[in-house]
């Protein structure tokens, strides 16, 4: 298949099927920034009330970085990767005086990489670099990479960046997106692409235990509770992992915080 034709035909479908979310019913970097974050790894169907009751909590940069984080935490709920929540205010503090518009700037920040760098820049403000996620992807080894095997996202994002609607590439990635989502749903990468990798089972996970104790605080009177009280917490849960480990890992990436024999958010 041409590029042209290719072009065609997904901007064809995309006008029949374009999925309305709110993120793109902006052009407001901030609000662009928050939907990003918040759909990394998570699905948009869990993101979509969340995101609404997230900017009318914060609805600005200014707003979110001058916040308490068990209020941040409290309003996140839900969403599981507590770190991303952290990694959006210290964003957010940066970002009251001047949004950058430039991929390799944006990758500056806190919790931002190079996909979310050009996601943003793209949909903020029409930067025509091209990038991956898994629906993106999934639609260039439909069509380019049918009969080949272990295809590295370089060989991807040549044909990608030939490929991007140079008129409106904001438009063009949100039609790669829901045809890979939609019209592609079915269609496994395994195998054909060396980015690959089966997410792993949350229940029952290290993850899922470090998300039990933010949760445990964020319901305990001031957000604190004894490390007794939380090692108790985590028995009862059935946890095989040390609660020595877990509240650890937690204090590492600065969720929680150690007051005496206890821990706060």
């Amino acid at each position: 298949m041409t590029i042209p034709s290719f072009q065609r035909h997904i901007l064809a479908w995309h006008r029949k099927n374009r999925r309305d979310l709110p993120w793109r019913n902006t052009k407001d970097p901030y609000k662009i920034l928050v939907s990003e974050i918040m759909l990394q790894q998570t699905q948009v169907s869990r993101v979509l009330p969340k995101y609404e009751e997230f900017l009318r909590a914060f609805p600005t940069p200014k707003a979110l970085a001058k916040t308490a984080d068990a209020k941040l935490l409290s309003v996140w709920k839900g969403l599981g990767y507590w770190r991303r929540a952290r990694y959006l205010k210290e964003t957010a503090f940066l970002l009251q005086e001047e949004f950058p518009k430039i991929p390799a700037q944006l990758e500056l920040l806190p919790g931002i990489g190079p996909y979310t760098a050009r996601a943003l820049a793209c949909f903020a403000f029409q930067h025509q670099e091209a990038f991956l996620d898994t629906n993106i992807r999934r639609v260039y080894l439909h069509f380019f990479f049918a009969n080949t095997t272990n295809v590295s996202d370089k060989e991807i994002l040549t044909i990608a960046q030939k490929a991007v609607w140079k008129r409106n590439p904001r438009e063009w990635h949100y039609a790669l997106f829901d045809y890979g989502a939609i019209e592609l749903k079915d269609k496994s990468i395994n195998k054909r692409s060396r980015h690959y990798a089966k997410q792993s089972k949350f229940e029952g996970s290290f993850r899922s235990f470090r998300t039990k104790v933010v949760r445990f605080l964020l319901d305990q009177p001031n957000q604190t509770a004894s490390s007794m009280k939380i090692a108790r917490m985590l028995r009862d849960a059935e946890t095989l992992y040390s609660p020595g480990n877990i509240v650890q890992s937690l204090l590492k990436d600065g969720l929680i915080k150690k007051k005496g024999k206890s821990y706060s958010l």
